[in-house]
């Protein structure tokens, strides 16, 4: 398993060589504006689902959470709606809310009881 500092090495790795091919040609830089908005995204939703465990009773708490971004509780809560609402629209584009619908309509059907696990 690779660690979050060995992941965000990497990451900068990487950023540093398309640095490199957008200096080069210029079109390139498209492609930073395109990760930019992956990695603001990313964080939202990494917020949104800390926030969430947070709530559920996970090791670190919604004010600590602000503290380590540098930010009041209330602006982790803001930051944790755009989050929750970037997670949304991704389950719809991956099928995952019509899957679960599937699923709880398949069991119905079958006079099976839902039987969650985890």
């Amino acid at each position: 398993m690779t660690e979050p500092a060995e992941l965000a090495a990497n990451l900068v790795r990487f950023l540093r060589r398309m640095e490199d091919h957008a200096a080069s040609d210029p079109a390139n830089l498209v492609y930073i504006d395109e990760l930019a908005e992956a990695l603001r995204e990313t964080k939202l939703r990494a917020i949104a689902r800390a926030g969430r465990a947070a709530r559920e009773g996970g090791d670190y708490s919604i004010g600590e959470i602000g503290r380590i971004l540098g930010v009041s509780k209330q602006a982790v809560h803001q930051l944790m709606a755009k989050g929750k609402a970037l997670l949304e629209e991704q389950r719809a584009r991956l099928g995952v809310v019509s899957l679960r619908e599937r699923r709880r309509v398949r069991l119905v059907e079958a006079g099976v009881r839902e039987r969650k696990v985890g």
